[in-house]
């Protein structure tokens, strides 16, 4: 086995749940593609759940039962049915069974009984919330909703199965919170006002009378608030100079665990609710991320939280703290054929200045052993287009840096992490502004004699498709090379067909077709096709519902057309990215020899 085919091999383990106070169950990436493992944290036994190779979006358990809940969908299409997976089964049940259908899981009731989710079966712009009495097969739609994205809030039921909480979803900074009265259908903002904030990550407490969550509303950065069911009051309680990320609180009310993004680093605080929120000296994870994707998870009763922990030398495993005893350690262990921990590298957080004087983040990696000189340097740029690049886990990454190529990955302006202002300074017709970002950040690795300037390659999924396609075409001069994944060819053709639940959620990003034809003809890479000089590879999933086909199939027609150098990779039991081991065993040895080629890398 090859280091490429180790490190996409190696496994890694991600959104641990409880099923009772000495087992948990977690997704492991790896072996062929996610399953569903058990693990218990007294033997360190652990026992294999799932052997499908269909990519697992979400999980939970029900303590009382030890039953898991967990969404899946096929081939990449986006489509999640969600399967019931009893404590003595060997096959999970499909609840749903609607498979042109997406469902969106929202929660279990104390009994286990009863399930809350949302799900676009009656149109498929739009989310309905439903129950399910899986023992008698009963289905009830308990809100009709007649707008687009109503996404349910992780741990967004009530324990006492009252209220659940969702999101309206018109984009990262305009989330808002809403909660709807299962017993009699009637749904109230949270905060109810129609101002544009954000309100995510709930966190009830256990006897049902509010909950904790974190919001935007008048802050430049999220902080944790309170919200009170009696009286409908919020509370500001936690403020932070960086953004709040994650809530948990402990089955016995007596701790709330809250992550904060710090420059990129998260950092976990631990406050007594008994006392005032003052917060607990606790141990540390090492310097990384605690994922934000992920739920705290405290234990069902005592104060053992888990948590998705990564670095750039860390994959992707699960942590536990254990409150009482002082002590934090990793439950899962990735394994690592043919490398070692000394095999991968950390990056290093710099700031360059862009056209207008703004100061932009990206993280640099570095070879292992390397002078950081007239490097090879692969400008590497997130999705979204409101994330982040974090200095988590990146098996690409790693291979790059051990084939001797550095790698630069910035957070352009648009980026969260960094306040509202910053996410926003990208929006409609400042697109472009992003890529001027990108063009500067080449001038100061060539000005500070990281890069040579002959053996620059830009790259980036999704939004970093867009931008990889708008920085090849709007900066032509600067690149040996490029690779597009997923990425937006096309913003007006791109939002005629992207899923339609999701059209106005990017339309508050990217501009509407109703008033913005005009501006998403400009600033799309379309625009410029005409002056790329790089060479270019394309991948594609056949079944993407959020950039579909068409985008890739686009570029590629119009370039080769043109005679120019175009190479071209679609799979089609993928969507949305390659997430199927044996494609990506396929599609990265192609990636990497495409730009080893074009950087001159022997």
């Amino acid at each position: 086995m090859n280091k490429l085919e180790s490190l996409l091999c190696m496994t890694t383990a991600r959104s641990a749940v409880w099923l009772d106070e000495h087992n948990i169950a977690f997704i492991r990436m790896g072996d062929g593609g996610p399953k569903i493992w058990e693990l218990n944290i007294d033997t360190n036994i652990e026992k294999q759940r799932t052997f499908g190779n269909e990519r697992i979006w979400s999980i939970m358990a029900h303590p009382q039962t030890g039953s898991i809940i967990f969404c899946m969908d096929q081939g990449g299409n986006e489509n999640e049915q969600i399967y019931l997976l009893e404590k003595n089964s060997k096959e999970a049940k499909n609840l749903t069974n609607l498979p042109n259908v997406r469902h969106l899981l929202g929660g279990l009731s104390s009994d286990g009984k009863m399930l809350y989710y949302a799900c676009n079966s009656r149109t498929s712009e739009t989310f309905d919330i439903w129950s399910l009495n899986a023992a008698a097969k009963e289905k009830k739609m308990v809100l009709q909703n007649n707008d687009h994205y109503n996404w349910p809030a992780n741990n967004g039921l009530s324990p006492n199965g009252r209220y659940m909480l969702y999101n309206k979803l018109l984009g990262t900074s305009n989330n808002a919170l809403w909660m709807v009265d299962l017993t009699n259908g009637q749904a109230v903002r949270i905060p109810s006002d129609d101002r544009i904030s954000a309100e995510t990550q709930p966190a009830w407490r256990h006897d049902s009378s509010g909950f904790y969550f974190i919001t935007d509303r008048d802050c430049e950065f999220p902080y944790v608030a309170y919200y009170d069911v009696e009286s409908g009051e919020v509370k500001k309680c936690l403020a932070y100079n960086w953004e709040a990320e994650g809530l948990s609180i402990s089955s016995d009310d007596r701790y709330l665990a809250v992550t904060v993004n710090e420059d990129g680093y998260f950092t976990l605080h631990i406050y007594d609710l008994k006392n005032n929120l003052s917060e607990v000296n606790i141990p540390q994870p090492p310097k990384g991320v605690v994922s934000a994707y992920e739920a705290l998870s405290w234990s069902p009763s005592g104060h053992k939280l888990l948590f998705t922990f990564s670095s750039g030398k860390r994959p992707e495993n699960i942590w536990i703290m254990d409150l009482n005893t002082d002590e934090i350690r990793p439950l899962t262990h990735s394994r690592m054929d043919g490398l070692a921990k000394d095999d991968l590298c950390e990056p290093v957080l710099k700031r360059f200045k862009s056209f207008d004087g703004l100061e932009i983040p990206f993280w640099l990696y570095i070879p292992n052993g390397v002078k950081g000189e007239n490097l090879p340097v692969v400008v590497e740029i997130h999705g979204g287009p409101e994330g982040q690049e974090l200095p988590g886990f990146t098996p690409f990454i790693q291979y790059l840096l051990s084939e001797g190529i550095a790698v630069a990955a910035p957070n352009v302006r648009g980026s969260t992490g960094y306040g509202k202002t910053y996410t926003h300074l990208d929006d409609v017709e400042k697109r472009l502004d992003s890529v001027k970002d990108i063009e500067y950040l080449v001038e100061y690795l060539i000005h500070e004699k990281i890069a040579d300037r002959n053996r620059l390659a830009v790259t980036g999924m999704s939004y970093g498709g867009f931008m990889t396609l708008s920085c090849v075409t709007r900066l032509p001069k600067l690149w040996c090379c490029a690779i597009d994944t997923v990425g937006m060819y096309n913003l007006e053709s791109f939002l005629e067909h992207t899923a339609k639940y999701r059209r106005a959620h990017r339309e508050s990003e990217y501009g509407s077709l109703k008033h913005d034809r005009e501006i998403l003809r400009q600033i799309s890479p379309i625009a410029k096709i005409d002056d790329i000089q790089a060479p270019l590879m394309v991948i594609q999933g056949q079944n993407d519902p959020r950039v579909p086909a068409e985008e890739a199939e686009q570029v590629v027609q119009t370039l080769r057309k043109k005679g120019h150098t175009v190479e071209y990779l679609c799979y089609e039991d993928e969507g949305h990215g390659i997430a199927k081991l044996k494609n990506q065993l396929d599609c990265y040895p192609q990636m990497a020899e495409f730009l080893k080629k074009y950087m001159k890398i022997k």
